[in-house]
């Protein structure tokens, strides 16, 4: 396994405006995922917190240790944290970073959500029956190539598992169920996106979530050239500017408290 650096598994925080941005990573993933898109908001004024999730950013045997509830706890960690200079928190998410936002959603926790390749239904079908696997292996490994997308960013600018533990993805396939059966809760501004050339998470993941969102109506937007991660791809550009519009419209919340 290659060894983690510093530069792409260590939290990030980029002091800005009272608007702050909780970034969130993927299952199996690291801080690298997000670092991008966290520079290129913090030059817009907002601040930005990227956080690394339990387990992940070390090694697949740290990650065994760990299941959802820490994965939640990290989360609202992080929003508390932001509370601490900011008066409005809003979570950018990618891949089950994406689901982590939309749960602190259905809590009430945060002002608005960005949920990024967020899984519904997951491509690889064995994932499903992972459980099966538990008596006979701890960990399977993943595919050795996650697209990205044409002229995308180089791996070496990003950070994952190649192998991930069974124990941590039977708890991801339970929280998936979870936070499908609550998204009706949410009531705060959304805004979905999905890669068309996700090889990870089932596109139709994004019409399932904004089919549940019975209080709100989610603004979706669907990129063509990009895979899973969305944030390292070649319309990252753009996932960029459209993460900056949607902030825009909570610049003016707290301002006159």
């Amino acid at each position: 396994m290659v060894e983690p650096t510093k530069r792409l598994v260590e939290p990030f925080n980029f002091p800005g405006n009272h608007v702050g941005c909780l970034l969130i990573h993927g299952f199996s993933g690291s801080p690298s995922e997000m670092r991008l898109i966290g520079k290129r908001l913090a030059t817009f004024g907002w601040s930005v917190l990227g956080i690394r999730l339990s387990g992940h950013g070390t090694t697949p045997e740290e990650m065994a240790k760990t299941r959802w509830e820490d994965w939640v706890k990290d989360a609202e960690a992080g929003v508390k944290e932001l509370r601490k200079s900011c008066h409005t928190v809003i979570v950018v998410g990618l891949s089950m970073g994406g689901l982590l936002a939309l749960h602190l959603a259905t809590l009430g926790l945060i002002e608005g959500t960005v949920s990024m390749n967020a899984p519904m239904v997951l491509v690889n079908q064995q994932t499903r029956y992972v459980r099966l696997l538990r008596p006979f292996k701890a960990f399977v490994r993943k595919p050795k190539k996650h697209y990205l997308g044409s002229a995308s960013q180089p791996e070496n600018e990003r950070f994952v598992y190649e192998r991930v533990p069974v124990d941590a993805l039977i708890s991801l396939n339970g929280a998936i169920r979870k936070v499908r059966r609550n998204l009706n809760k949410i009531k705060c501004p959304t805004l979905l996106m999905q890669s068309d050339k996700d090889l990870t998470v089932n596109p139709i993941s994004v019409q399932i979530i904004k089919n549940e969102l019975q209080q709100i109506k989610p603004e979706v937007l669907n990129w063509r050239k990009s895979g899973h991660i969305l944030t390292l791809g070649p319309e990252r550009e753009e996932v960029a500017l459209k993460v900056h519009e949607f902030l825009q419209r909570f610049e003016s919340i707290g301002l006159k408290s």
